[in-house]
């Protein structure tokens, strides 16, 4: 189940105005201590590490074939060039020159190869995917496999992928770090990024050096330290006493530095969503007409603002489709906001389910029965559960009694997946590839509503065969049009993190976790 992407900017400008102090020592910056949030037996091994923020760092050791720039469109970075060929089912990639490894070795096409492999391997795949191993011991990049069939180096160069899917959103797949085919199975193997592996100390820091060799430009931050931390407040602790100059956290502590005139404080961007699942299979909804009505009802009684402001300290950002506001793909006239408790209760009206005097809603006589919402907590928080009961609030406000029901993962898992229950908060986590299909397609592994529209399939098929960027991009349009249209499931709000610093250190538009540190090579202010 991928129950684990709100565009958030920085406008780095106007920031500026009020912190010239900070910026002015950025202009002479030449180090940077960061607070990382890790175990005390950190795994350095980039193909399988589990630790978001120790991702973020090791992000600025190795690259990928492409990476992702600020509007979240996939570009060249070790490749030099790619062509679909074969009607979209064949790739091939050119590697950029002279290249070389923080080992002095040059990057070749065996060693995109040789990665692939491994990572290949540690998912225990075989060519249809099936998998003994648990999800959670595949490594971070087993989802590059849903895209790519093959893969062989035709020379030193090239190389040519088979794919499983004639699509553009393939090349969101080849961002995975390129490690020497001598290194793969290395702990701290070589890079080919701006910043390369320095030490080590389990339970205090991560070191990293300049690549002066770097194929781009030497950066002017040249050394970084990782300082690690047991928990997120001894991290914004270490923030507070200024023995960091980066933090970068989940926590909804870090919203106390929102406004900040001594800190800058960035929206980081996450690819977990909040949704609101209603099934379509329980009696209440179940009407084509009526049914429709009500699940639009609880749509327009529920106010994302609100919620985000009082359950996450506004540690989120609101959600109209499953694509983030504000990137290439994004429909932007699907983003406005519906709520609207007085036509939540006309919808609800004109079901059949009128208002009593005695404040409950009957139709033909007959009571309408309470709701019960499903939800499950992440370990050490009641978050979900807190935004639960403002969701009951809300639903109540408009004549629709709920019963907020907090049970394990599994059990709620477990409830979706037998359509046992009637509405459920719940968060799906998307992959790299912002692809919806997971929970909008009638066979999607998440499409746990019933949700069922040959419309809506037709566009998840054309957009799994769009292979130029103009057609994928369009495409995806339609799809949210479509959502807008159906309301498949209600997205809430895509949860968020903070990076916290004391002066500027990168230009970089769009922050987004695993990559929290992205853009600091490129800093030359």
């Amino acid at each position: 189940m991928r129950i684990f992407f709100s565009h958030f900017t920085a406008v780095l400008l106007s920031l500026a105005l009020l912190l010239t102090p900070s910026l002015a020592a950025a202009e002479s910056m030449t180090s940077l201590t960061c607070a990382i949030v890790a175990t005390n037996d950190v795994q350095l091994t980039p193909l399988d590490i589990n630790q978001r923020d120790v991702v973020s760092v090791l992000d600025l050791v190795y690259e990928g074939l492409f990476s992702l720039d600020d509007n979240y469109q996939p570009q060249p970075e070790l490749a030099y060039s790619y062509e679909f060929t074969n009607e979209g089912r064949m790739l091939k990639v050119v590697l950029r020159e002279n290249v070389t490894f923080h080992n002095g070795q040059t990057l070749t096409a065996d060693d995109v190869v040789a990665t692939l492999d491994a990572m290949f391997e540690l998912a225990g795949f075989d060519d249809d995917l099936n998998s003994d191993v648990d999800l959670a011991d595949r490594g971070l990049y087993y989802s590059t496999f849903y895209s790519i069939r093959s893969w062989e180096a035709q020379d030193d160069r090239t190389l040519v992928f088979r794919l499983r899917r004639a699509c553009y959103g393939s090349l969101y797949a080849l961002t995975f770090p390129i490690l020497p085919a001598s290194e793969v199975y290395n702990v701290m193997p070589s890079g080919t990024g701006p910043y390369k592996y320095d030490g080590y100390e389990a339970g205090s820091a991560i070191w990293l050096t300049a690549n002066t060799n770097w194929w781009q430009r030497t950066p002017q931050i040249r050394n970084i330290r990782a300082s690690i931390y047991a928990d997120a407040e001894k991290a914004l602790t270490a923030f507070d006493l200024q023995n960091v100059d980066v933090v970068m956290t989940r926590s909804i502590n870090a919203s106390r530095y929102s406004g900040s005139l001594s800190a800058f404080s960035l929206t980081a961007r996450t690819r977990q969503l909040e949704v609101l699942l209603v099934n379509r299979a329980y009696k209440l909804f179940k009407d084509e007409n009526d049914g429709e009505l009500v699940r639009r009802a609880i749509s327009y009684a529920i106010d994302r603002s609100s919620l985000i402001s009082s359950t996450y300290q506004s540690m989120a950002t609101v959600a109209y489709t499953p694509i983030p506001a504000g990137t290439w793909l994004s429909n932007e006239s699907t983003i406005r906001d519906i709520y609207d408790p007085l036509m939540a209760a006309s919808l609800l009206d004109s079901a059949g389910w009128k208002m009593a005097d005695d404040g409950k809603r009957y139709k033909n006589g007959e009571e309408l029965e309470g709701l019960r919402l499903w939800v499950y907590d992440e370990p050490g928080s009641t978050m979900r559960t807190n935004a639960a009961n403002k969701i009951e609030e809300q639903l109540e406000a408009v004549g629709i009694p709920v019963n907020v029901t907090t049970v394990s993962r599994d059990s709620v898992i477990s409830a979706l997946k037998n359509l046992n229950y009637s509405i459920a908060l719940v968060p799906f986590n998307f992959d790299v590839c912002p692809d919806p299909g997971f929970t909008l397609a009638s066979t999607g592994s998440c499409n746990y509503t019933r949700y069922r529209s040959d419309d809506m399939n037709n566009l998840i098929t054309q957009l799994r065969s769009s292979v130029s960027a103009s057609d994928y991009q369009n495409t995806m349009l339609l799809i949210q049009d479509q959502f807008e249209q159906d309301i498949p499931y209600l997205p809430l709000y895509w949860r968020a993190g903070a990076l916290l610093s004391r002066s500027a250190f990168t230009d970089a538009r769009d922050i987004r976790e695993l990559e929290l540190l992205r853009g600091v090579e490129s800093w030359s202010h």
